[in-house]
């Protein structure tokens, strides 16, 4: 399993001290600077690391006063409502993108995939489907994009390669968010399992169909969100 991005662990490390004794509401949390010093990390991760925490209520960002700690715990619903609600728009977009890349690697999946390439996403589907058992959200996360990141590689193309890749590195909060909620990692089992299917049986065609519905879905289950 690939480890946690520098800024997930930065916001694990912040959401440990703001539900410690020692942080107070009203208090101004630790400067960015600060926090970079502390945690190793750089400024922009850090900056992310606070506007991330800013939309899920534990704290206000003030201009050029700095953070301050308004929640110490959160949520989880309301949590992610914040989330989704703060980062709508941008997630929109990559949406939309997604919509255009991904229902034509699917057809050329299906198309060009030899018999290991279709062993090995059959596999990570699997383990998706175990994990989700458990609802280990951050290991789903990784599979989710193991499982679309396999499926541009059998397309055999290197710029959309390149293309998901750099897709995926922005996208990769959202889904640790998406995959807290049970009713999308239900959504994503039965998507998967018949993009699986399509790409099995060399149909480019309906893969092509279902991976773009899958991706619809996606924008669908967000408004249900915002709206909960």
């Amino acid at each position: 399993m690939k480890k946690l991005s520098a800024t997930q662990k930065t916001i694990n490390e912040l959401k440990k001290y703001l539900e410690s004794d020692e942080a107070v509401i009203g208090d101004k949390l630790a400067t960015e600077k600060e926090v970079c010093e502390k945690l190793s990390v750089g400024r922009g991760t850090v900056r992310e690391a606070f506007r991330d925490l800013e939309a899920e209520g534990y704290i206000s960002i003030e201009p050029g006063k700095g953070a301050f700690i308004i929640r110490k715990t959160q949520n989880d619903t309301d949590a992610l409502v914040n989330w989704f609600t703060k980062n709508r728009g941008t997630i929109q977009d990559y949406v939309e993108f997604r919509n255009i890349i991904e229902p034509a690697a699917a057809r050329m999946a299906a198309a060009r995939a030899s018999d290991g390439d279709i062993l090995e996403l059959k596999e990570v589907h699997e383990t998706f489907i175990t994990t989700a058992a458990v609802m280990d959200d951050e290991r789903l996360a990784y599979l989710d994009e193991e499982f679309h990141s396999k499926i541009m590689k059998m397309t055999g193309n290197e710029v959309m390669q390149l293309i998901n890749h750099n897709v995926n590195k922005r996208i990769m909060n959202f889904r640790f968010q998406t995959f807290k909620i049970r009713h999308n990692v239900d959504n994503a089992i039965e998507a998967h399992g018949k993009i699986l299917r399509a790409i099995t049986d060399r149909d480019p065609d309906v893969a092509e169909m279902y991976m773009k519905r899958h991706i619809e879905l996606i924008d669908e289950d967000m408004e249900r969100i915002i709206v909960m």
